[in-house]
C-alpha cells in the first residue's frame, strides 16, 4: 500500500510465527488474481471449491504465506 508519507519504521508484512495465513491464487482469462492474505483457512478453502468448480477461473491454487526468519 503506497503511503504519502514515508513511515520512520519500514513497513513489513509478515505472518506471525503462530498464526498461518493462507490467499487464494486464480486466473481468469490473462490475468492473474489473489485474494486478502487471512488466517481462516476454512473460507480459502471454500473459495478454492467454489472457483476449481466454476467456469471461468483456471489454474486455482492455495498459498500459504511464509515466513523467513534471518
Amino acid at each position: 500500500m503506497a503511503r504519502a508519507d514515508p513511515s520512520p519504521e519500514p513497513a513489513t508484512e509478515t505472518a506471525s510465527s503462530d498464526t498461518a495465513q493462507w490467499r487464494l491464487r486464480y486466473h481468469v482469462g490473462d490475468l492473474e488474481h489473489y485474494t486478502e492474505w487471512t488466517a481462516d483457512f476454512p473460507s480459502i478453502e471454500n473459495y478454492y471449491d467454489q472457483y476449481h468448480h466454476g467456469d471461468h477461473a483456471h489454474d486455482v491454487a492455495i498459498e500459504r504465506r511464509a515466513v523467513i526468519e534471518t
